[in-house]
């Protein structure tokens, strides 16, 4: 009988004590944790390092003289062609799209067409292409129609920029709720919550945000911001 009233006993103070822990347990997880929700940002200007440069040749057309507006194009983009060749472009480097006719439409229906002729080139010689860019009508025959070109600036290695873009706005998110501590009692404690804003790419000093990110390639020099949200304990 000894024996049953030990092992009772013992058995009681077990509960007791699981009951107790349990409590202990239980109570802290529902006590409200203190935390503290701050963004962290990073910005950082760059400069891009390959360019694509884009012509669009046109030619007008009535309705019986197609197959000449071909022929012009054609003529039209050899000399083209002739032209980045002379200047240092590679064959390479060049990207023909095949030529598209529209149908011109007046007062009584089909009149004519428009054809075009797209090509691009794409280099790392960022500075020549430019130059190119800005000043290639007045070495062109008249005869050549120019009828749209476009500049577009890329940075090959942005992947990794962005993956350290990334983790400086994690930091900053740190350093700013550290400031906010300061001067009282608290500390901070680990981090809780992550989140990651998208990226604006814009011109340098620009203000202009989009809640789906911004990736402004029109000029050579750029400005990249991220935004990380986070949320940390406090002790």
């Amino acid at each position: 009988m000894k024996d049953y009233g030990r092992a009772a006993m013992i058995l009681g103070i077990s509960m007791v004590l699981a009951s107790l822990v349990f409590g202990l347990f239980f109570f802290a997880s529902r006590r409200p944790q203190q935390t503290i929700n701050v963004v962290g940002i990073a910005s950082k200007q760059y400069e891009s390092d390959t360019v694509k440069w884009s012509l669009t040749l046109t030619e007008i057309t009535g309705l019986e003289d197609l197959a000449e507006g071909r022929r012009r194009l054609y003529t039209s983009l050899q000399e083209l062609l002739s032209f980045l060749n002379e200047r240092g472009v590679r064959a390479e480097q060049i990207n023909i799209i095949p030529p598209v006719v529209y149908e011109r439409y007046g007062s009584n229906g089909v009149e004519g067409y428009r054809l075009e002729q797209e090509l691009y080139v794409i280099s790392e010689d960022v500075e020549t292409i430019e130059d190119l860019a800005l000043n290639v009508i007045p070495f062109l025959d008249e005869s050549i129609n120019i009828y749209r070109t476009q500049l577009e600036f890329f940075y090959s290695n942005l992947d990794e920029l962005k993956k350290d873009m990334v983790a400086a706005a994690v930091e900053n998110a740190r350093e700013r709720a550290m400031e906010m501590l300061k001067g009282s009692d608290m500390r901070l404690g680990k981090l809780q919550t992550l989140r990651q804003g998208v990226f604006q790419i814009t011109q340098p000093h620009s203000t202009e945000v989009s809640s789906g990110g911004i990736h402004d390639t029109s000029t050579k020099k750029k400005q990249i911001s991220v935004t990380a949200h986070a949320t940390f304990a406090i002790k």
